[in-house]
C-alpha cells in the first residue's frame, strides 16, 4: 500500500510496534497525529522519539478504529452587545462521521458529500478537508483511559 501521509494527518502504529513505541502513553487509544516528517522518519503526538515511517499505517474508517475521532469545525463568532454575557460553546466530542451530519452545505449535508466519495481511511478525509479549504479538524479525544 503506497500512502503519502502530510503533517497533521492522524495515523495509527503497526500491530505489535504499538506496544514498543507506546509505552509512555497513558491513553490507550492508537491514534497519533504526525507532527514531522523527515526523510524516513516520522515524530508522533505523544510519542518521546522519532519513528520510522514504515511502522505506521493508516486508520481505517470503521466506527473502531477511528472511535476516539471527533469533528471540531471552525465556527464564526457571534457579536456579543457590550455588557452581554460571552456564550459558551459546548465541543462535540461525538464520533466525527456524526459530526458531519450536522454540517449543512447547500441541500445537502457533510455527511452526504463525505459518503458519496467512498473513503477508506482518516487521513484521505483530513486531505479532503484541506483541500475544501478547511483547517485541520479532526481531533483525538484522547480522555485518559487508565
Amino acid at each position: 500500500m503506497i500512502t503519502n501521509f502530510e503533517i497533521n494527518d492522524l495515523v495509527r502504529i503497526k500491530g505489535k510496534e504499538y506496544n514498543h513505541y507506546a509505552k509512555a502513553v497513558i491513553w490507550n487509544e492508537n491514534v497519533f497525529r504526525i507532527l514531522s516528517i523527515d526523510g524516513n522518519l516520522v515524530k508522533l503526538s505523544d510519542i518521546d522519539s522519532d519513528i520510522p515511517i514504515n511502522t505506521i499505517e493508516p486508520i481505517p474508517i470503521d466506527g473502531i478504529a477511528d472511535a476516539c475521532i471527533y469533528y471540531d469545525p471552525s465556527i464564526a463568532a457571534d457579536i456579543i452587545s457590550p455588557g452581554t454575557p460571552i456564550p459558551i460553546r459546548q465541543k462535540d466530542t461525538s464520533y466525527y462521521v456524526h459530526g458531519f451530519e450536522s454540517m449543512h452545505l447547500d441541500n445537502h449535508t457533510l455527511k452526504d458529500e463525505f459518503l458519496s466519495y467512498n473513503f477508506r481511511y482518516v487521513h484521505e478525509v483530513q486531505h479532503w478537508l484541506r483541500d475544501g479549504g478547511s483547517r485541520d479538524e479532526l481531533c483525538i479525544n484522547n480522555t485518559i483511559k487508565v
